[in-house]
């Protein structure tokens, strides 16, 4: 297991405390999840939400019930679950909804399957998840002063999958109609100090079980900090630091799914439709 389930539930439970408002993303993505579902036709009846901690879930019209799910007790959880073990029974849902939360699982393609199972024919699966270059500049900077003061490194940040891999885990866990993008996102901070208090507010800090379990050294902070400012900063002085957000979406099988026309059974060419939109 890469990742430490128990201290995620703690710092999870810890940030819970901290104004969604504050917390990077969260608010604005919490929307936007809920915008997509509504764009869709579809009429949802039950469906069950995992991650959105203490964030108070604005429901779109085109969903009757909604129940939610998270990792520890809160005001706003009805279930306390996670998405690498689902107590649902099979083809019970019709949609599913994973808010931050699956770059923490330590099994995606077994989630996903899950996932899958748990839903109902034309069941939707929706999700946004920190992904890719996530951290990166971050990432560089501890393992360079750990190596420069070391002579070796440990592991700080989980390693974020990229968006190719993420399209073909959902089609290998048999979801149809997959569609995978991302948000690429570069966020100015005045100091390093205060991307750190992000990263804990989120409840988002280092949950690998190859972690070091003592506090680093201050000297290796201190040249962490110096690196940052050194390699990734702007012209005023401000760091930054590389966000990207991927979204999932996928429905599970239904026979009455619009599928995709087989190969030579189209009536013109790729010149005739190019040729009659010039």
């Amino acid at each position: 297991m890469i990742h430490n389930l128990k201290l995620k539930q703690f710092r999870r439970k810890r940030a819970d405390n901290i104004q969604p408002e504050s917390k990077l993303f969260f608010n604005e993505y919490s929307y936007e999840i809920f915008e997509r579902i509504s764009l869709i036709k579809n009429q949802f009846n039950n469906g069950m939400t995992f991650g959105f901690r203490n964030i108070k879930i604005p429901k779109s019209k085109n969903i009757q019930n909604l129940f939610h799910a998270d990792i520890y007790k809160s005001e706003t959880a009805n279930i306390i679950s996670d998405e690498e073990l689902l107590p649902i029974k099979g083809n019970s849902l019709d949609l599913i909804v994973s808010f931050f939360n699956i770059h923490f699982v330590n099994d995606i393609p077994g989630t996903l399957f899950q996932i899958n199972q748990s839903l109902k024919a034309n069941g939707l699966f929706i999700a946004c998840l920190f992904a890719g270059d996530t951290l990166k500049e971050l990432r560089y900077c501890l393992m360079s002063a750990e190596e420069e003061i070391l002579g070796g490194t440990s592991p700080k940040i989980s390693p974020f999958a990229d968006l190719n891999d993420l399209s073909s885990l959902l089609q290998r866990a048999n979801f149809t109609l997959p569609v995978a993008d991302i948000d690429r996102h570069k966020i100015v901070y005045k100091n390093p100090e205060k991307l750190f208090s992000d990263i804990r507010e989120m409840g988002e800090t280092n949950i690998l079980n190859e972690r070091q379990k003592n506090f680093s050294r201050k000297d290796v902070i201190e040249r962490t900090l110096e690196i940052y400012k050194e390699r990734f900063s702007n012209k005023d002085g401000k760091i930054y630091s590389t966000f990207e957000i991927a979204w999932l979406l996928g429905w599970k099988y239904d026979e009455n799914q619009p599928k995709p026309l087989t190969p030579g059974s189209g009536k013109k060419n790729l010149e005739e439709a190019i040729n009659e939109l010039s």
